[in-house]
C-alpha cells in the first residue's frame, strides 16, 4: 500500500508538476486561475512556483479539460480542541483533524476558545503534520459572574490581559444566562477601549435577540452567529458591520432530530469531503449529545433565522465566513461544506415546490426552506451568466475572510504571493456539486492533500 501510494503521488505530480514539490517548486500548464478582481476564472495560464511563492504567469495553450485553481479559503472561527462529538480532540486525532481543513481547501483558520497554540505549532513542525496556517484570537470574555479560574480558556468579565502570541481579535461572548450579562454601558466602554489599544472587538451573540441588539446598539464592528427574526437593525447607527452567520450550528441542532434526513445529509457530506466519509461519517449518531446546551431536545427552530439571512440584504453585503467547526456534528472541512450549502440554498431564487411522490408531501429541504429546492439552479454554458451567488461565496471564503484574518496570500493567487490554492477537476461555478469537492490542496508550494487512491490505484 505504501509503494502504491508513492506511485500514485508520482503519477499525480507528473501530470502537472515536473519539479519536486518538497523543494516548493512547481509548474502547472494550461490551468485556469481565479481572478479575484473579476470574481471569475481567467484564461489558460502556465503557472510556476519557486520556493513556495508564485514566480510567474504565462499565457498557456487551450486544452479541453483544464484544472481550475481557487485561492486557499479562510475560516474565521473554529475550535480545534473540540472533537464535534461532545468530547475533546486527542493528540493522536490531531493530524486527521488538521487534514480535514485541507481536504476542503482551507489554507488559514482562526482558533477561538482553545488553549494556547504554541505547543501545537511545535508539534506540527516536529511531527511534520500537514496543517493549514493557524492563528488564534485573544481569550474570549465572559460575563463577570462566571468564574474563569486559573488556566481557563476564557477571561472573567471584560478585563483584558493581552497575549502577544495571539492576534488582535478580541471575542466577547454576549450569551445571556439567567438574565445575567454585560450592560450596554460596559460593552460600549470596553469596545472603545479595545479599539484604542489596537484590538478588534468581536461580539458572539449565540443567536440571542437581546445580545444581537446589544451588539448593534454599542457599535460592535464584527458579529458572529445567526440574526434572530425581528432584530431591530434600524437601531444600529451603522450597518457596515462584518457578519459571520454560522447557520450550520443551529441547522444541525434541528437536523439531528430527524434521522432519515440526517442520513441523507451525511451521505452528501461524505461525497463532498473524503476525510469525513472515511473517518467521521459513522462516528456520530443523531442520538449523540454535545456540550454547552447543544443537547437541548427543543432547539430554536432554524426557520426563525433563515428568513433574516435571506432578507437582510444590507447585512449580507459584508459577510465573513466561519464554519463553527468543533460544535456538535461540525467537523473540520465538513462544517464548511454544511455552511456553504446552506448559503447557496437560502440565497438561490425560489423554485417550484418539490413533492415526494411516495408520501405526497414536500421533501425535507422544501419543508425546511419553504417552497423552493435547495439544489442549485441549472447554469448556462456562458460563464458570464452563471449564478452570482456562488461567485460571492468564493469571494467571501477568500478575499473578504482572508483579509479579516490577515492571511499572507490575501485570498488571492498572484505573482509574488504565497502559493496557497486548491485544485479542481471541473469549474466550481458550473458543476452541480458546487465549490466542493477539491482534487488536491497546495500550501506554500507543497502538495499537502489529495484523496487516497482506490484499490486500483486511481484517485477517488
Amino acid at each position: 500500500m505504501k509503494n502504491r501510494r508513492l506511485l500514485f503521488l508520482s503519477l499525480f505530480l507528473s501530470a502537472f508538476a515536473p519539479t519536486i514539490l518538497l523543494s516548493q517548486n512547481l509548474k502547472m500548464k494550461s490551468v485556469r486561475i481565479w481572478d479575484s478582481e473579476k470574481a471569475n476564472f481567467g484564461g489558460f495560464i502556465d503557472l510556476e512556483v519557486a520556493q513556495g511563492k508564485i514566480l510567474s504567469f504565462k499565457e498557456g495553450s487551450t486544452v479541453p479539460n483544464p484544472k481550475y485553481l481557487l485561492p486557499g479559503f479562510c475560516d474565521a472561527s473554529v475550535t480545534i480542541g473540540a472533537d464535534a462529538m461532545g468530547g475533546k480532540t486527542g493528540r493522536d486525532e490531531l493530524p486527521t483533524y488538521l487534514s480535514g481543513y485541507l481536504a476542503a481547501g482551507f489554507s488559514h483558520i482562526e482558533s477561538v476558545g482553545d488553549p494556547g497554540l504554541t505547543q501545537l505549532q511545535n508539534e506540527i513542525v516536529k511531527s511534520k503534520w500537514f496543517s493549514p496556517i493557524l492563528t488564534q484570537s485573544q481569550k474570549p470574555a465572559l460575563y463577570s459572574e462566571l468564574s474563569a479560574g486559573d488556566g481557563a480558556l476564557y477571561t472573567s468579565g471584560l478585563t483584558h490581559v493581552p497575549d502577544s502570541k495571539r492576534n488582535r481579535h478580541l471575542p466577547i461572548f454576549l450569551k445571556e444566562v439567567e438574565n445575567r450579562g454585560f450592560s450596554q454601558t460596559e460593552l460600549f466602554a470596553k469596545r472603545r477601549e479595545g479599539e484604542e489599544k489596537g484590538y478588534l472587538p468581536i461580539a458572539y451573540t449565540f443567536s440571542d435577540k437581546t445580545s444581537w441588539e446589544d451588539a448593534l446598539d454599542t457599535g460592535f464592528p464584527v458579529i458572529f452567529h445567526p440574526m434572530p427574526e425581528g432584530t431591530n437593525l434600524y437601531r444600529a447607527q451603522k450597518r457596515d458591520f462584518l457578519w459571520a452567520p454560522m447557520l450550520s450550528v443551529l441547522y444541525l441542532q434541528n437536523l439531528k432530530l430527524k434521522q432519515d434526513d440526517w442520513k441523507e445529509e451525511s451521505e452528501n457530506w461524505a461525497r463532498l469531503h473524503s476525510v469525513f466519509g472515511s473517518r467521521w461519517k459513522n462516528s456520530l449518531s443523531v442520538e449523540s449529545v454535545g456540550e454547552g446546551g447543544e443537547n437541548d431536545l427543543n432547539p430554536p427552530s432554524f426557520s426563525e433565522y433563515q428568513s433574516t439571512f435571506r432578507g437582510e440584504v444590507e447585512a449580507r453585503k459584508n459577510l465573513l465566513f466561519a464554519s463553527g467547526a468543533g460544535h456538535w456534528g461540525l467537523f473540520p472541512g465538513q462544517a464548511a461544506i454544511v455552511e456553504v450549502r446552506l448559503w447557496e440554498a437560502l440565497l438561490s431564487k425560489p423554485k417550484e415546490r418539490k413533492v415526494d411522490l411516495a408520501s405526497n408531501r414536500p421533501g425535507f429541504w422544501a419543508s425546511l426552506f419553504g417552497s423552493f429546492s435547495p439544489s442549485l439552479l441549472p447554469t448556462n454554458a456562458d460563464p458570464e451568466s452563471l449564478p452570482q451567488i456562488r461567485r460571492e461565496i468564493i469571494q467571501t471564503l477568500t478575499r473578504k475572510t482572508c483579509a479579516f484574518l490577515g492571511a499572507d496570500h490575501g485570498g488571492r493567487i498572484r505573482v509574488g504571493g504565497p502559493a496557497h490554492f486548491s485544485v479542481h477537476n471541473e469549474n466550481p461555478l458550473k458543476r452541480a456539486s458546487g465549490i466542493f469537492p477539491i482534487e488536491s490542496m497546495v500550501l506554500g508550494g507543497k502538495l499537502v492533500y489529495t484523496p487516497k487512491p482506490t484499490k486500483e490505484g486511481t484517485a477517488k
